[in-house]
């Protein structure tokens, strides 16, 4: 279980962190430790780690409050928290204990009690997240708790549910892996969209496959949208091949088994929000989003469509609404973002070769370092090589991958 698992330790206690860390490289982890509470959200949405071990006792920020920052950002939701608390402090704030961790040990730990506990949290983990193992966001009853929530108290918000196109031609030609990276650089695409610019408390998931969901605010979603949309259709041109990218098209089979072009994959994000009219269930919700989704998929380029009706009379009359579908589409077709990707340019000029390009890109998504700084962290490229590279690229300079 131990192999190639990352644990952060958030303690400002030295000697403590000193034991536990020592303990941890013996039973083979790798272990990285931050003492700075006020920065272990952020270094834990970048360094991803498999399990947290949290000190209660911290004087930059109070560490019961840093477990439920922890789980109530989606980013590092998901992550598995054991809390170091004092016996005395977990009677006077259980209810706190019962809201954000997932485990706990009475300090100081014994080091068995502690294997065990760390052992079976990963298990727990693992088994919980299984359907969603390769992007490690919430899934599908993540998605609906928080719509229901959101329903229930008479939340203003907007749920957008983005589908990959002609996704499954990709996956047939190029094969399982090569689908598993778009699927990751899309999920890498929604996160750092609804990060930078949406709100705090926003929500990406992942409903399974090519199929992803963010929820904003209303006043969000377009300009989300937009980021999403722009930075798939220049990133994910890269992972075709360079004779597919120049035809903007490959050769597969249709569904009836016809041999066509297929277009180079694109992003379709069908957003209904109830600032005009009420949503009464999950399943409206849906239902309105699969028929805009649906709209959306005929058409071969990029885009998103806004709901905007202020009320709602049912399936059978929606099916009329293709006009107003049409216009809204042609109002808000994005502009394609025209700096290539960092990761095109170092193939281009022989920086990296395809297998060095695979893997740097995969370790950029799974730790969240920007492309060059991958490349350089894996001992592919020198640094001054990638400062060298960017700073010849003046439209690159100011984008992130």
């Amino acid at each position: 279980m131990s192999k190639n698992k990352k644990i952060l330790l958030v303690i400002e206690d030295q000697g403590l962190e000193k034991i536990l860390t020592y303990l941890l490289k013996a039973w083979n982890y790798d272990v990285f430790a931050c003492s700075d509470g006020n920065q272990a959200l952020p270094t834990a949405a970048q360094r991803c780690p498999d399990l947290i071990v949290i000190d209660a006792h911290l004087t930059a920020a109070d560490g019961l409050k840093l477990c439920k920052m922890l789980k109530h950002d989606f980013v590092t939701s998901y992550i598995p928290i054991i809390i170091l608390i004092e016996k005395k402090q977990l009677r006077r704030n259980l209810l706190e204990i019962e809201q954000g961790v997932d485990d706990f040990l009475i300090k100081p730990p014994d080091p068995i009690d502690l294997e065990i506990r760390i052992a079976l949290s990963l298990r727990s983990a693992a088994h919980q997240f299984h359907a969603n193992a390769l992007t490690k966001l919430p899934g599908n009853k993540s998605i609906e708790k928080l719509v229901k929530d959101h329903i229930e108290n008479n939340k203003i918000f907007s749920f957008a549910y983005v589908d990959i196109n002609n996704f499954k031609a990709f996956n047939d030609k190029y094969g399982y892996i090569a689908g598993d990276r778009v699927i990751l650089q899309t999920a890498k695409i929604l996160t750092s969209a609804v990060k930078k610019f949406g709100n705090s408390d926003d929500f990406v998931g992942h409903v399974g496959g090519d199929d992803f969901v963010y929820v904003t605010t209303p006043q969000r979603e377009e300009i989300v949208a937009q980021e999403c949309i722009g930075e798939f259709d220049r990133l994910i041109p890269l992972h075709y091949s360079a004779q597919d990218r120049q035809n903007g098209h490959i050769k597969a089979k249709d569904r009836t088994g016809r041999l066509t072009d297929i277009s180079l994959m694109g992003l379709s994000i069908a957003i209904v929000n109830n600032r005009n009219f009420k949503i009464a269930s999950i399943f409206q919700l849906i239902e309105v989003a699969f028929e805009i989704k649906n709209f959306l998929k005929k058409h071969r380029t990029s885009n998103y469509l806004v709901n905007r009706r202020v009320t709602d009379a049912g399936l059978h009359e929606r099916k009329n609404l293709q006009e107003e579908y049409s216009l809204e589409l042609r109002k808000h077709h994005p502009l394609l973002k025209s700096c290539k990707p960092i990761g095109q340019i170092m193939l281009e000029t022989h920086l990296l070769n395809e297998t060095q390009l695979n893997e740097t890109l995969h370790y950029h998504w799974t730790t969240g370092q920007r492309l060059g700084e991958a490349a350089v962290s894996m001992g592919f490229v020198e640094e001054a090589d990638v400062k060298r590279l960017i700073d010849h690229q003046p439209s690159f300079r100011h984008t992130k991958e």
